[in-house]
């Protein structure tokens, strides 16, 4: 072949990020099937590439005969001299040839064929590789599709997808709009990488905090721990071994420059910076943030009893239960949060103190998800949304607590809290503790 294939190498090897070696390998692949499927068999010949040359031919070792009829094992003596001039009959010679002078039609169609199959295959998985190498790294992009329950990003070899659930509700995209993501996932099936993005994933707002703060990016403040409830509220709890370095200040920065840059970047999310402390008490308090704590009481449960001022208790339990239940992940036990009097009433009940202890304990146990009350999809999405997360979440809750739902109305606040006393087993100190609560379902029903 002429200087100018290798020339159609080289620049499909540079346009595609195809090592030239593989190229060629494609190519020999490809000459090889075609040879087979022009003289029915491959086994005596091999590609030869010259590069001092820029050529590729085929070369065939035939044996000499005075009237060939297998062409592609037998030549004639006079053809083999032009390659060997002492040949004789029953001599073998090795014949190089132009391929494109070989093959017929067919042959070389099979050969197109053949090269560009492989050429996509090598790309696919050079580009699986390189997204693989990148997994829990920003990539950018910009969005060039959207469906119903996913968005199609650009991302200049390839398209990532950013699934629903890997989207912020606060965020909102228009095609051409240009979009930062993590890579979540990368997986190869047979009609390529398939690659995953995420912006509601921890691993995002970690990325965010190396970028914009350079002691993370450094390891000189570490982040220990990330909890989310995506478009409401993360918390973040670091920490440094350095003394002279306060943790919190860093991230946050002067008069908020460097946390605010993060919010912005998550559409106005609520971004908690705290201090990672691994005294129990003390990482109660901090995970609270921005409520102020005046007590932390540790129980036999391994959880803890957090003590706020009365007007500090919606602010510690948070819209939807969200700051209480996200500083319970920060920490990874059980908060309960409890006013003053509150307090002073659950310790004064009938029940001795090791009954207390123990209701409190039963919290730690493996929670039951809202799937196992048969409740409709829809419903169980709206109470998430409310901040009730299990089936214990749901018994804590009254039926005037359900109405102020978004999206729950009477009826379906009744049709709850009945499949709630049909299904759920009450025990005795689970009855006494929550009369109030059971008091108000009950009115909720009758009406």
């Amino acid at each position: 072949m002429s200087s100018t294939f290798f020339e159609a190498l080289h620049q499909i090897a540079t346009e595609k990020g195809i090592p030239r070696e593989v190229i060629e390998e494609i190519v020999e692949t490809a000459m090889l099937s075609a040879y087979k499927k022009q003289y029915g068999t491959s086994n005596n010949v091999r590609v030869v590439f010259d590069r001092s040359a820029n050529t590729v031919m085929l070369a065939t070792t035939k044996m000499v005969v005075n009237q060939p009829r297998n062409l592609a094992e037998e030549i004639s003596l006079e053809r083999a001299r032009r390659f060997k001039p002492d040949a004789k009959l029953g001599d073998e010679v090795e014949v190089k040839e132009n391929p494109l002078e070989s093959f017929g039609r067919i042959a070389a169609q099979t050969a197109k064929q053949v090269m560009m199959q492989r050429i996509k295959e090598a790309e696919k998985d050079i580009v699986y590789n390189e997204f693989k190498s990148k997994e829990n790294e920003f990539v950018n992009g910009y969005v060039q599709r959207k469906t119903k329950d996913r968005i199609f990003v650009d991302l200049g070899r390839t398209e990532g997808i950013l699934p629903a659930k890997e989207q912020s509700p606060l965020e909102h995209y228009k095609i051409g709009d240009r979009i930062k993501a993590i890579i979540l996932s990368v997986t190869k099936d047979s009609k390529g990488p398939t690659i995953i993005l995420s912006r509601s994933h921890p691993a995002f707002v970690k990325k965010l905090f190396e970028m914009e703060i350079p002691e993370v990016y450094d390891g000189i403040v570490n982040i220990v721990n990330i909890v989310r409830f995506t478009g409401v509220r993360t918390k973040v709890a670091v920490a440094s071994e350095r003394d002279d370095i306060d943790s919190v200040g860093a991230c946050v920065g002067m008069k908020g420059v460097r946390i605010q840059s993060i919010v912005r970047e998550l559409e106005g999310e609520k971004v908690d910076v705290i201090e990672y402390s691994p005294d129990k008490s003390t990482m109660a308090a901090n995970a609270l943030t921005p409520a102020r704590v005046r007590e932390i009481v540790e129980t036999s449960g391994g959880g803890v009893i957090a003590v706020v001022d009365k007007d500090q208790y919606n602010l510690a339990v948070g819209k939807g239960g969200h700051n209480a239940k996200l500083a319970s992940r920060l920490c990874g036990f059980d908060i309960d949060i409890k006013t003053e009097e509150q307090y002073r009433e659950f310790l004064g009940s009938s029940e001795s103190r090791a009954l207390v202890e123990q209701l409190f304990a039963k919290k730690d146990e493996e929670e039951t998800p809202l799937e196992a009350l048969g409740l409709e999809p829809r419903i169980i999405k709206l109470l998430e949304a409310g901040g009730i997360f299990s089936v214990e979440d749901l018994v804590e809750r009254s039926y005037d607590d359900l109405i102020k739902i978004d999206g729950i109305g009477e009826k379906s606040a009744r049709k709850i809290l009945e499949i709630v006393s049909e299904l759920v087993d009450f025990s005795e100190n689970e009855q006494g503790t929550d009369d109030e609560a059971g008091a108000d379902s009950s009115e909720g029903e009758e009406q």
